[in-house]
């Protein structure tokens, strides 16, 4: 039956692109290129290079402002989960601050820190603590009560009950927020790129916009949905793997 879907995919994918190839045969390569000029595209910059650059990039972008933005919202979300006083006070505050698009922070950030890595960094960190700090909160209100008020009968202390229960009830939640915001940090490190940078795959993406230079619009589109898809399967790992570690130690 797996197989069979694969076939299926694969013939789905090819009659696509035979489809792109014909169109572009009719109505011409102006503004709909072809996937034979995209692959042209795709093999001169990885035989020259210049390429891996860009790429490493925004990765570095997303990763540094991934592990950023998932500390501090970890740290945040446990701490307004923890204390209802806290929570009160900065709750409304929070949410007002999240009702703005977090996206459109890029330009004010690329001109507080300039159009080097360190604003895409920034707004990486802010769209991912968000996410992960709502799911932390949300973990925290989930765990039972009753649990942590036992341990506290029997005389554990505060890092006991943290360590033993309210942080293991927590973990999926928290995992969950890492792999919801981890393509949302891609999107954030790219438009933060087109906004104004001095590389990276946004500066390329924006810069073969200036140029009408259709073909690299999509050869970069197909890098980028090629990071997407590696992104979500190492979230999905990830998740995988940490769970099971819970499920090993419970």
């Amino acid at each position: 039956m797996q197989r069979s879907t694969f076939l299926w995919q694969v013939a789905f994918g090819i009659g696509l692109l035979g489809a792109w190839y014909a169109c572009g045969l009719v109505f011409g390569v102006a503004w709909i290129s072809s996937p034979v000029l995209v692959a042209r595209k795709l093999a001169a910059w990885l035989m020259t290079g210049s390429i891996y650059l860009h790429v490493m990039t925004t990765l570095t972008e997303m990763v540094v402002g991934l592990i950023i933005g998932v500390v501090l919202g970890v740290l945040c979300g446990l701490l307004l989960g923890m204390s209802r006083l806290v929570a009160t006070v900065l709750r409304p505050i929070i949410f007002a601050i999240y009702s703005v698009p977090l996206i459109s922070l890029a330009p004010l950030l690329i001109m507080i820190f300039g159009i080097d890595m360190l604003p895409k960094i920034v707004l990486v960190a802010t769209v991912v603590f968000f996410l992960v700090l709502f799911n932390t909160m949300k973990g925290v209100e989930m765990v039972d009560p009753d649990m942590v008020d036992v341990l506290k009968l029997m005389g554990a202390r505060w890092h006991e009950s943290f360590w033993k229960v309210l942080l293991p009830g927590c973990m999926v939640w928290i995992l969950s927020g890492v792999k919801v915001a981890l393509p949302y940090a891609l999107v954030a490190a790219t438009v933060g790129e087109m906004m104004a940078a001095r590389r990276g795959l946004g500066m390329l993406l924006s810069d073969s916009g200036q140029k009408f230079d259709v073909t690299a619009i999509y050869a970069l589109l197909l890098i980028l949905t090629v990071l997407g898809l590696l992104v979500a399967e190492t979230g999905t790992w990830v998740e995988g793997s940490l769970l099971r570690w819970r499920r090993k130690h419970a």
